[in-house]
């Protein structure tokens, strides 16, 4: 049984069609478990990946949850039992795990939507930095959230004549790849965390009135652009290209505060940055906000003792483990 209601899901990252969109990513398949009791309801979306090493002619599994912030989801719980309603879906998961060959579980807890609390006595859960959002709720975002300096850079694209456009189809996705590419050879991104064309115009079908991208052209040339995503009062900045070659009209400044304009004339609460993978894009997004930052918080659990040291072992013994830190092991 899946929730029927997309509008008990709070976030876009919890929703089916998140997963759909995004499990060729993880290279699996997209699953939902969902866990009812007369107390309360669990909602689960993962991605269950083979595991490429076959032991005594069985083929293995674990899962990780889509790219993006999500993991289980307490939809409805009596008073005083979240514990009790935890422990009972760990009960039934686990289960669900060793009937399905299922080892291991990594999960990308929802910082805003603070899932993990719930399940912290079940998962251990890791610290993996900060993520960063604008409150647009305050009355006024530009003069109460951006700092003065941000301020002058986006009254500089203004100046330099910098034009906004809007595509909500995904007609323009190959501009925008082209931008994403430069922008990821730029910061050495792994294969792993970049998306493909095709991802992203499919992405456009699956996420129907759920995402858009914002450009800012320069004397009729993009360059610059955010691929937002939407659900309920969460609006995300989800992916950014950028061409380095025009830094100097700030054309990035003016795409970002579009996005908060669009924000609140559509009742948005928050529009969430994301981390930081270096000092100048932390600088960058730490300009646009004066709210707390949120901890990013994963989650990983081992389900098949037995299978996880035999396929630990076998990849250690061949010395195929690289990252000795890395969860799973045998992916390390």
């Amino acid at each position: 049984m899946t929730v029927k209601t997309p509008s008990l899901l709070p976030d876009i990252f919890f929703l089916p069609e998140w997963g759909s969109a995004y499990a060729k990513q993880e290279k699996g398949k997209n699953e939902v478990f969902e866990f009812v009791t007369d107390f309360g309801r669990v909602h689960y979306q993962f991605v269950v990946r083979p595991i490429p090493i076959e032991v005594v002619g069985i083929t293995y599994y674990d899962t990780i949850t889509p790219f993006g912030p999500g993991g289980p989801l307490i939809i409805s719980c009596a008073a005083g039992r979240k514990k009790e309603l935890a422990a009972a879906f760990d009960a039934a998961f686990q289960e669900y795990c060793m009937d399905h060959h299922i080892v291991s579980e990594y999960v990308r807890f929802n910082s805003w939507v603070k899932n993990a609390k719930d399940f912290e006595e079940i998962y251990s859960i890791d610290n993996r930095g900060i993520s960063m959002y604008i409150d647009l709720t305050v009355d006024d975002y530009f003069m109460e959230e951006f700092k003065s300096s941000t301020r002058q850079q986006v009254r500089r694209a203004l100046k330099n004549n910098v034009e906004i456009e809007y595509d909500y189809t995904g007609s323009t996705v190959e501009e925008f790849h082209r931008l994403y590419e430069i922008m990821a050879n730029r910061n050495n991104i792994p294969n792993h965390y970049r998306f493909s064309k095709e991802l992203l115009a499919e992405s456009f079908t699956l996420l129907k009135g759920k995402q858009f991208i914002v450009y800012a052209k320069y004397e009729g040339h993009y360059i610059s652009g955010s691929l937002y995503v939407h659900h309920r009062e969460f609006l995300h900045y989800h992916l950014a290209a950028n061409d380095p070659e025009f830094f100097c009209v700030a054309g990035n400044s003016l795409v970002l505060n579009e996005g908060c304009r669009w924000g609140v004339e559509h009742n948005k609460k928050q529009l969430h940055l994301g981390g930081a993978t270096s000092d100048e894009l932390y600088r960058f997004k730490r300009g646009f906000t004066k709210t707390t930052p949120l901890d990013i918080l994963t989650g990983k659990k081992i389900r098949n003792e037995m299978a996880y040291k035999l396929l630990s072992d076998y990849q250690l013994s061949r010395g195929a483990i690289e990252n000795p830190d890395y969860f799973p092991l045998y992916r390390g």
